[in-house]
């Protein structure tokens, strides 16, 4: 089903963070699915920033830009794997997270597309 999807993480993650960041180094556009809307990742300093879309034709409205840690990173690469393949029983902490974690839908689609 999504095998090409599953992310063998180092225990620490920083090595997937650092080279996120790298694939930042300009800024990428994406579109959240939900509202296909898109959003501007852009690398600031250690922090990953996110706006709203520069070239594309509908952005997403970020009226204060958010800004990724590693921290949050690691959170969401922690249960990315469990999003996927442990079925119904996997969905808790992935809610559970999204309601703590207020940047968990753009880290996760950073990690789905481009790690």
């Amino acid at each position: 089903m999504l095998n090409d999807r599953r992310i063998d993480f180092s225990d620490s993650k920083e090595n997937e963070w650092e080279l996120l960041k790298s694939k930042l180094r300009d800024g990428i556009e994406l579109p959240l699915p939900d509202s296909e809307r898109w959003f501007l990742a852009i690398l600031d300093g250690e922090h990953i920033k996110i706006e709203g879309a520069i070239k594309n034709v509908r952005p997403l409205k970020v009226y204060d830009p958010a800004k990724i840690n590693f921290k949050e990173f690691a959170a969401v690469a922690e249960i990315y794997n469990d999003c996927f393949f442990r079925g119904v029983g996997g969905l808790s902490p992935k809610l559970d997270l999204q309601k703590s974690l207020t940047n968990f839908r753009y880290i996760f689609l950073l990690i789905y597309n481009l790690l």
